[in-house]
């Protein structure tokens, strides 16, 4: 009987592989993937999270602190717990005194376009999250190749004395009219036009709840519920929006976790 016991233990084991892969850095803003095999289902800190066969993905928010856990039960019934202790952020302050007044509030015939284009934005936030495929498996790469680094992640802007939100992207800028690619296979959630703040956008939802967005773009070449492709040109940089001069803000988000883009492009292949 203690042999049998045995014998069934190792090919239960054999069947159902416990080993588990994480692949990105665990920080603040910073974005991970889980890879391991047989799930039967993923929590962290007590909440359950979506999972594709044996991927699954998950963010810390730019202001997430202390310690988080993330818990795998496999089909076996066998659990694997795994902590991630998360050290204070360090992110960059500006200030700047010069900015122009139209670019630090809005007018006032203005807002009530922007009240509509922010629940238009919200609605379609909402629709994040109901692909329960790992669309991104295939990896990340960045949405534009070269062009100048003018806005980093986490930093916050002081203009003309008042504190901004933090920037919850990463600014690129280049010549109108250069090519911009998807970071990983998706589907097009919104790919809105002329919104006073985005100017032309495209919303992508990559699955499990892992999206990215990409704004004040000249152009654009899909519509919304098109799927793309890892590296696919999707549009072209503008100045569309509240803009200053030719570039792409690009953002990314877990759920509804504000994730650093450079991120996602060092975690690799997985």
């Amino acid at each position: 009987m203690k042999l049998f016991a045995v014998i069934f233990f190792l090919i239960v084991s054999l069947i159902y592989p416990q080993k588990v892969n994480f692949f990105g850095k665990q920080a603040p803003g910073n974005l991970m993937v889980g890879k391991t095999a047989n799930i039967s289902s993923v929590l962290l800190d007590g909440k359950n999270i979506p999972f594709d066969d044996g991927i699954f993905v998950f963010g810390f928010d730019r202001d997430d602190k202390g310690t988080h856990t993330i818990k795998i039960i496999f089909k076996n019934g066998a659990g694997k717990t795994k902590k991630f202790k998360l050290e204070k952020g360090n992110f960059k302050i500006e200030k700047i005194n010069s900015a122009k007044k139209q670019f630090s509030s809005p007018p006032a015939n203005e807002l009530a376009r922007i009240e509509h284009e922010r629940k238009e934005m919200k609605n379609a936030r909402r629709r994040v999250g109901k692909i329960n495929s790992a669309l991104f498996e295939s990896g990340f790469e960045r949405p534009v190749k070269g062009g100048k680094v003018t806005g980093v992640f986490g930093s916050q802007r002081i203009l003309n004395g008042k504190p901004k939100s933090p920037h919850d992207g990463f600014d690129i800028a280049a010549p109108k009219g250069t090519p911009v690619y998807a970071m990983a296979d998706g589907v097009v959630i919104l790919a809105g036009k002329n919104f006073y703040y985005n100017g032309n956008f495209i919303l992508i939802d990559h699955g499990l709840s892992l999206s990215s967005i990409y704004l004040h773009l000249n152009k654009m070449f899909v519509k919304n519920g098109d799927r793309v492709k890892k590296g696919e040109k999707i549009g072209e940089i503008g100045t569309t929006g509240r803009s200053t001069g030719p570039h792409l803000h690009w953002s990314v988000r877990w759920m509804k976790k504000r994730i650093n883009p450079e991120s996602v492009l060092k975690i690799g292949q997985f």
